[in-house]
């Protein structure tokens, strides 16, 4: 074989090498894309959501229901009015997302990083292989809104339950992609039990069948 020959020979092999090598990389990165994404997704998730929770409990651990709610009753000391105290729930919602807001925004200077092997799912090759950083951006603001709840607590019984719920967007972004990631956290914050009369009489129907069987059979007849 001359020079020449053995030259074009390495060339060809090399370029092919190349090629193979491109095309596995980028079959590689489409398939893996969407794992690392998701991976990406459940650890930033977790990690803000502890961001909310903390907010949460700075802000909301010595607040009770009658800061939140007013309560109206009657010469009988029956309850005639929940009236909302805005002012303090405004109060308390902004100081909360804006601690929330603080919180999500350290993580973005956080080093989170996943190695190839964890993202493949295998067992084996968790904490394996080379490490892709992954780069968390807040979008927007953090937004925060009190839930209230009422809940049949018993005949005469209401069991009324006050939530706040928290709605952080941030943005994850590796070298290959990104990805818009929605955490909401809902706690409660407060409640209270209501207490009404005591009625006469109490039917309990469960279903539509239950309410028909209660009415008179008007086909039927007697003598």
């Amino acid at each position: 074989m001359g020079k020449k020959k053995r030259v074009a020979l390495v060339v060809t092999v090399l370029v092919t090498l190349v090629i193979l090598a491109v095309v596995i990389g980028v079959v590689t990165e489409v398939n893996l894309r969407p794992i690392i994404l998701n991976t990406a997704e459940s650890r930033v998730r977790a990690i803000a959501l502890d961001a909310v929770n903390s907010a949460i409990a700075r802000n909301l651990s010595d607040v009770s229901y009658d800061e939140l709610i007013t309560v109206a009753r009657d010469e009988q000391g029956h309850v005639t009015l929940l009236q909302a105290n805005t002012v303090n729930m405004n109060r308390i919602s902004t100081q909360t997302a804006l601690t929330a807001q603080q919180y999500i925004a350290d993580i973005e200077q956080q080093s989170i990083r996943i190695s190839l092997g964890s993202a493949t799912g295998n067992p084996l090759l968790a904490g394996r292989g080379p490490e892709m950083l992954v780069k968390v951006v807040p979008v927007g603001s953090v937004a925060s809104e009190f839930i209230t709840e009422f809940q049949t607590a018993g005949i005469n019984q209401t069991r009324h339950k006050v939530y706040i719920r928290i709605r952080a967007l941030m943005r994850i972004v590796i070298p290959t992609g990104a990805k818009q990631v929605e955490v909401i956290s809902q706690v409660p914050v407060a409640e209270t039990v209501i207490v009404g009369q005591v009625p006469q009489s109490y039917v309990n129907v469960e279903s539509t069948e239950d309410m028909l069987n209660l009415l008179p059979d008007i086909g039927a007849t007697g003598e």
